[in-house]
């Protein structure tokens, strides 16, 4: 038996299976580093398994039990934040989506409103026989008229 192991199995607290580790892993290297730095007797100071190798080492980690996601009103920011906003005052439809628009009269002195924030929209018009929609964009202030010859026009709104 070497003098290094001799010398770990004479002092307090060394372990039958730490020595084992050791001459099973090679004792030439780890006992040659200790030997070298003179560490033998500070080995059992500062804990021998710290000293054993890479695969005894602890793995920290941290509880997340006790941790919560943020809100969602906290993280979001521009038009999204205003949607949300908005959900929790009680609109639940800002956008106005859940149901299309259906059209109206469609006169040229009754034109149908299409609602908007801004000074033009794209507006699409299926015509009858047609299952494709027409597309056309409505500038504010003048009717427009679609082939079908159905009229539309800009309906001023406040924006969301």
């Amino acid at each position: 038996m070497s003098s290094f192991i001799s010398r770990l199995l004479k002092s307090p607290l060394a372990s039958k299976r730490l020595v084992s580790q050791l001459t099973q892993r090679g004792e030439r290297k780890l006992g040659a580093l200790l030997r070298e730095l003179g560490l033998q007797r500070v080995l059992g100071a500062l804990g021998i398994k710290e000293f054993v190798g890479v695969a005894n080492r602890g793995i920290a980690t941290t509880p997340v039990s006790n941790k919560q996601l943020t809100d969602d009103l906290e993280l979001a920011t521009g038009i999204f934040k205003r949607e949300l906003m908005l959900r929790k005052a009680g609109c639940t439809d800002p956008w106005s989506m859940k149901k299309p628009m259906k059209r109206g009269a469609g006169r040229e002195n009754d034109p149908t409103e299409v609602p908007s924030a801004f000074d033009g929209r794209i507006v699409g018009c299926i015509c009858l026989g047609d299952r494709s929609a027409k597309w056309m964009w409505l500038e504010k202030g003048a009717p427009k008229r679609c082939e079908c010859g159905h009229y539309f026009v800009l309906k001023n709104v406040p924006a969301v």
